[in-house]
């Protein structure tokens, strides 16, 4: 048994000061940095880490298709990419991953406008404390950080596939904190739950990307989960109270957003991952998955419940 649980080390990394620059040992290669040819679909790319990400694959010259619920936000950022006079080409598509059909419906607008999509990056995710349900039923975390980018990625899928090779960029957290995720609350609950909803949602998304990247062997579309690390976000906004304090903590001990964004974009741009699926990054290594991926049984079984919740949109 380890000296210090899993619980006590990420609690205890909050405190402690990360990482100020990108590892030099993991950069990505110069002949790797020519994206001229790649239409890279991203959501949570208007904000934090994900959008210094978009603007480096926009440098790289990619064209970037940005996903968003904030049309002005997207418009000023699509402006200010084509100012900086890079090499890539940037779009805006209006999505709200708080609503199934605004997930479809921006899909299929993709579908007409791009017919080559190189990389799908699932970076938005939300850590939502209200008990408000969204419009369709569900817990602010599961639709964004699960039903949303399951549900894109599916209505992508064989246009990813007919674009091989091409590549899906899952975020995850450490998910380590969550013991096991309670399908039986997920399944019984119309929101899906609020216990843990947040490690749990993300749970379920590294469970239904390890089935995915198993059944995409062979297809020449590879399936990674990037965890980025305690990195500088807006994902403690909406703590209350004296929980609050985790985000003057943040703001002096975590790493900035530039270290996260260049971990996004290895994963995107790095020909060393050509050949590499199913895997889980923690900052800059591989790191073994969690133990629930172990059991078969409760993979099959998120994966029909997810089949049943998302069939209305598929």
């Amino acid at each position: 048994m380890p000296l210090v649980s899993e619980k006590t080390r990420i609690v205890l990394k909050l405190f402690t000061p990360q990482r100020r620059k990108p590892d030099p040992r993991h950069a990505i290669p110069e002949t790797d940095k020519d994206l001229s040819d790649k239409t890279i679909v991203f959501t949570g790319g208007t904000d934090g880490m994900g959008r210094l990400a978009v603007g480096m694959l926009y440098d790289m010259g990619a064209h970037v298709v940005i996903l968003g619920r904030n049309a002005r936000k997207g418009a000023e950022l699509v402006g200010e990419l084509e100012k900086r006079g890079g090499r890539g080409s940037a779009s805006f598509q209006l999505c709200d991953l708080t609503s199934m059909q605004s997930v479809k419906d921006c899909a299929g607008r993709i579908l007409v406008a791009h017919p080559k999509i190189d990389v799908l990056v699932n970076c938005a995710g939300v850590n939502a404390m209200s008990e408000t349900p969204t419009g369709d039923g569900f817990a602010m975390n599961w639709s964004v950080n699960f039903l949303a980018p399951v549900l894109l990625t599916r209505l992508l899928l064989d246009r990813l596939r007919a674009s091989a090779p091409a590549r899906i960029v899952n975020l995850t957290t450490d998910t380590a904190y969550l013991d096991k995720i309670d399908l039986d609350s997920m399944e019984m609950s119309a929101d899906l739950g609020l216990q843990d909803s947040y490690a749990a949602s993300k749970l379920a998304l590294e469970m239904i990307s390890v089935d995915l990247a198993e059944n995409l062997a062979g297809s020449g579309v590879t399936v990674n989960l990037q965890h980025p690390g305690y990195i500088r976000s807006n994902l403690l906004r909406n703590l209350r109270g004296a929980e609050r304090v985790m985000q003057g903590v943040m703001r002096v001990m975590a790493s900035p957003t530039e270290v996260g964004a260049d971990r996004i974009v290895r994963l995107v741009a790095s020909s060393k991952l050509n050949d590499v699926s199913g895997v889980l990054f923690a900052e800059d290594d591989r790191k073994p998955h969690h133990p629930e991926m172990g059991d078969v049984a409760k993979r099959e079984r998120l994966a029909a419940i997810t089949d049943k919740i998302l069939s209305p949109w598929m």
